[in-house]
């Protein structure tokens, strides 16, 4: 069996979840520094709010329209620029004011489009497994640990 495949994936799921670990945890200091510290709350739970349905009706899409892989590297994409956006914007208001509704509509739109991203990248592990002779249910348990590593490596270099 092909180890690249399985290496491939497990890189995958580090940068999956590393992309993740590196803003969720660091989201709430900056807010803080900028004057946003009383909205913290709200941009949590926009994350939470579009937990909810974008997963679902990325699925659909993935389903019937777009093959998910194609999907998944889309919506990283688009989430993608809206974090450099929120970046850049952040960077470009440092010491200035900070627009609740331009920096909040920015997050949200690109948070709309990373959270689909896990479920979409589970899918494209399994079927790159599937495809090539693999028992996901021992194959890929073991794959996924490297995204909580990813996660709690990127969250820990973030926040120090």
């Amino acid at each position: 069996m092909n180890k690249s495949i399985k290496l491939r994936l497990i890189v995958m799921n580090i940068l999956q979840w590393a992309v993740w670990g590196s803003y969720l945890t660091s989201m709430g200091s900056y807010l803080a520094s900028v004057g946003l510290a009383t909205r913290i709350g709200i941009f949590y739970s926009m994350q939470g709010i579009v937990s909810i349905f974008m997963p679902t009706i990325m699925g659909i899409i993935a389903d019937k329209f777009i093959p998910a892989q194609r999907l998944l590297g889309l919506c990283h994409g688009i989430s993608g620029l809206c974090m450099l956006g929120a970046g850049l914007y952040g960077m470009a208001a440092a010491g200035g004011t900070i627009s609740f509704g331009l920096l909040f509509s920015i997050y949200s739109v690109g948070v709309a489009f990373y959270m689909p991203t896990i479920a979409l990248s589970n899918s494209v592990a399994f079927k790159i497994l599937e495809q090539n002779g693999y028992d996901t249910v021992k194959t890929f348990p073991p794959i996924r640990v490297f995204g909580t590593i990813g996660f709690i490596a990127a969250m820990l270099f973030v926040n120090f």
